[in-house]
């Protein structure tokens, strides 16, 4: 979505630089790397290496999308209720990035940024549509320890169930070599 904050949002995240008051739109994408530590994956506490893509609001790069959604493990909705169409982009980021990859709600989050602090709540309209999609406000300047905390969150969801998915390929590949093995 187009100034709606996700630049700011993901080098706070990935605490790579001072936070810019002023507006450059991000070109394309660019790839912030960094770990994020004590993340909770089936009752062990561990260190995640986070590849974090922050792309372009601007319709003009969708030539980019599906190299974007490639691999893709989650993904964060980022807009601000300043923009008019913000539904509208939610719904077609959302159909294309999780239902057309069949990613899965869980592994979705939406972030309101709210950086004057105007609202209290979460959109209601964007609530009802995504039910089934965790929805987190946030702002880096006063709530930035509870948006980390979030994205903790939100990151030991997603590597739990990578690492659950892979116990069970183990177990699968297990026991189909068992089964040949007469």
């Amino acid at each position: 979505m187009f100034q709606s904050g996700k630049t700011t949002i993901s080098n706070f995240l990935a605490d790579a630089t001072e936070i810019p008051y002023d507006y450059h739109p991000t070109q394309g994408v660019r790839i912030l790397e960094f770990e994020v530590q004590n993340i909770n994956v089936n009752t062990k506490s561990i260190t995640q290496d986070i590849e974090l893509w922050d792309c372009s609001g601007d319709h003009k790069f969708e030539n980019c999308w599906p190299a974007i959604r490639q691999n893709l493990h989650g993904i964060i909705i980022v807009y601000s209720e300043r923009s008019n169409q913000c539904l509208k982009e939610i719904q077609q980021l959302y159909d294309y990035f999780v239902n057309q990859t069949k990613l899965g709600p869980d592994k979705c989050v939406i972030f309101c940024y709210d950086p004057e602090k105007k609202n209290f709540e979460i959109s209601k309209v964007i609530s009802s549509t995504f039910g089934k999609v965790s929805h987190v406000k946030c702002n880096v300047d006063s709530g930035g320890n509870k948006l980390k905390a979030d994205f903790s969150s939100f990151i030991s969801t997603i590597v739990t169930k990578m690492h659950n998915y892979t116990d069970q390929e183990i177990k699968n590949m297990s026991t189909e070599n068992i089964s040949f093995a007469k």
